[in-house]
């Protein structure tokens, strides 16, 4: 508990005392009727933000959302445990306290976006995400858009984008104000405290969201010799705010003002052939967002945003009197305007993204500049059935310049059938860690590029209280110049010439609903094949071998029973071999996790109080994800949440 001693405690007394100051009596509970539990996919909504965006200008892409009641359900969780139990992705997960990755259809984790308001959230030296530091109650609409969509989001989009927002549509036309709490005890001493704070006008909305967590993380796991050995080294204390704030001055116009900062400190426990470790990791960011949207006519409007991000890393390792520290930060700038018709709609927008570092053992600052000028169109016809779109990007980063064009569109054959298609090119410049990182980085590196090709169906269909939902797509990817890190003592990135990339996915679900009752049942398969079909490398023995760690077989398993206040889940998560060398020649087994989740509202009025336990690996399976970070057993987390 020494996080809510020396961390949290003086502030999160003061927080809750403003907001118990600031609540009315007259706040609203939360909604009292269980939602469902299903992966929705393609969700009509107009809105301003990035999802709808692509919504409207990427009618071929292949998008889902993530159910509400799966962002109830994985509130007090981060977002690499919800993506890895719920859908068809491989979260490349280092252990516990460790860096969390996306790879999406078989792509490498700098080659995923991952959109904050619009903003890139990717490190600007790593490239990439770290989606263990993510937690699910600050977003609230979490989406995935697969396959590549460069030219709606830039470069560096090459396998999908996980798309966050938290900002609301309008405020509410009546005044409210809501409060909720929830604390939370789990294995390994782990506890953690949220409140959520949120206030709406006609003209103006608020919402507050503080978080503190610790953990000893000290599970029992089996080292290589057979002995059981207890996790040390691996405590977590960490922190966060976020505040977002809406203003609505008429009809017309609305802004947005986002502040969001965390604190994590987290220790790094030995990997199995290690005898100890001391090492430990210092994660700090400070993120600022203001946007502004404006109605121009009664078919256009024009949008504005500005953002700020900070990041500090700090590694120590006490054994060897090492000590390293990444400081990296982003300007994102970002003007567009948009027109739209019965049959057409347009978009124009010039993104800026400007990135600095100054690398530890270097003497400069090293910058990466993107400027681009962005347009989509898309064209319906036959009473919508019918959606066009096309898409284009010219951007220059640094002194190069590359068009990056894209085509898709979806068609609805039958109401309960739609199919779709997308085409896009994609192009990755090395990220600023990669070309000047001391030792190891290489300023040769050329960038990765290529060509995505998906395309699929989805088909709903309801009979009677019964909802079938079914989802296919088919995706092909080649790419060019593929970077990968390897080496002895000093890693270095390298072009590994070309992957070829191409798979299937599947979402299935089924939902019956009867009165009180309610049972859903659903199974996301994907299969991948990645492999390297050129090498620079003569005889490293890597054509026709799959990449390092890109599972070919992943999938989820879930079946869900709701009767009025209660509710409970099951879900199977399957991950198949991870390759760990480019020759196939060492691998990691197959594993499987079973996890449960019970939720049972109180029959009380006022407050709105839930109580909710979730058991983790309930079968006890040891596993490994990378390989030498053990992973815990089966654990447990029991909750309690209460709404004013």
């Amino acid at each position: 508990m020494a996080i809510f001693r020396k961390h949290i405690n003086p502030t999160i007394a003061g927080c809750l005392a403003l907001l118990f100051f600031f609540y009315t009596p007259g706040a609203r509970g939360q909604e009292k009727s269980l939602r469902e539990v299903r992966v929705q996919h393609r969700k009509e909504r107009r809105s301003q933000n990035t999802a709808e965006r692509i919504h409207t200008f990427g009618p071929g892409m292949k998008v889902v959302a993530v159910d509400s009641q799966l962002l109830q359900q994985y509130a007090q969780q981060n977002l690499g445990q919800l993506l890895a139990q719920q859908m068809p992705v491989f979260i490349k997960s280092y252990g516990i306290n460790s860096l969390a990755t996306l790879n999406f259809r078989g792509s490498s984790a700098a080659q995923s976006q991952v959109l904050w308001n619009g903003v890139p959230l990717n490190n600007a030296s790593l490239g990439m995400a770290d989606v263990s530091l993510l937690q699910v109650q600050n977003f609230d609409r979490v989406q995935i858009a697969y396959g590549g969509s460069s030219a709606l989001l830039g470069s560096g989009n090459v396998g999908a984008a996980l798309v966050l927002d938290n900002h609301s549509d309008r405020p509410d036309t009546g005044k409210s104000n809501t409060l909720a709490v929830h604390t939370e005890a789990a294995s390994f001493s782990r506890y953690k405290l949220a409140v959520q704070e949120r206030y709406h006008s006609r003209k103006f909305s608020a919402a507050l969201r503080l978080q503190g967590q610790s953990a000893k993380n000290n599970f029992d796991y089996t080292d290589q010799n057979g002995a059981l050995r207890k996790l040390s080294n691996a405590r977590l204390n960490g922190y966060e705010g976020m505040l977002n704030l809406a203003y609505h001055p008429g009809s017309r116009t609305q802004v947005y003002l986002d502040i969001w900062y965390q604190s994590f400190e987290r220790e790094i426990p030995a990997a199995l052939f290690e005898q100890f470790s001391v090492k430990k990791h210092d994660d700090r960011s400070a993120r600022v967002l203001a946007e502004i949207s404006h109605a121009a006519g009664k078919n256009s409007r024009l949008y504005g945003k500005t953002a700020l991000l900070l990041d500090r890393m700090q590694y120590r390792d006490s054994a060897i009197s090492l000590s390293a520290a990444n400081h990296t930060s982003q300007f994102y700038g970002e003007a567009g305007w948009q027109y739209s018709t019965i049959h057409h709609e347009l978009i124009l927008f010039t993104p800026v993204n400007i990135s600095w570092t100054k690398p530890q053992n270097d003497s400069v600052f090293r910058f990466q500049n993107k400027l681009a000028l962005a347009a989509g169109y898309t064209y319906r016809a036959f009473e919508g059935r019918l959606k066009i779109a096309a898409n284009s990007r010219l951007e220059q980063i640094n002194k190069t310049t590359v068009f990056l064009p894209g085509l898709n569109a979806s068609y609805r054959l039958f109401s309960f059938l739609q199919v779709r298609a997308n085409v896009q090119r994609s192009y990755r410049a090395p990220t600023l860690n990669e070309w000047y990182y001391q030792p190891g980085g290489n300023p040769s590196l050329k960038p990765e590029q290529g060509w995505s090709q998906d395309a699929g169906y989805e088909l709903k269909y309801a009979w009677g209280n019964l909802l079938l939902q079914h989802d296919l797509s088919l995706f092909n990817r080649q790419v060019q110049d593929w970077i990968l890190w390897f080496g002895g003592s000093i890693w270095t990135p390298h072009n590994i010439a070309r992957v070829h990339s191409r798979g299937i996915e599947t979402f299935n679900s089924l939902l019956w609903k009867t009165g009180p009752w309610k049972i859903s049942a659903g199974v996301n398969t994907s299969f991948v094949l990645a492999t390297t079909e050129q090498s620079y490398i003569p005889g490293d023995g890597s054509i026709g071998k799959q990449i390092p760690y890109s599972p070919r077989y992943n999938g989820q398993a879930n079946l869900g029973l709701g009767y009025r206040h209660c509710y409970i889940s099951y879900n199977h998560t399957y991950t198949g071999y991870r390759f760990i060398t480019t020759d196939e020649s060492q691998y990691l087994l197959p594993y499987e996790t079973g996890n449960i989740y019970v939720q049972y509202r109180l029959p009380f009025r006022k407050p709105d109080c839930t109580i909710s336990l979730s058991v983790n690996n309930i079968w006890d399976r040891p596993y490994q994800v990378v390989n030498m970070r053990p992973m815990p057993g089966r654990n447990w987390a029991l909750g309690l949440s209460a709404a004013f």
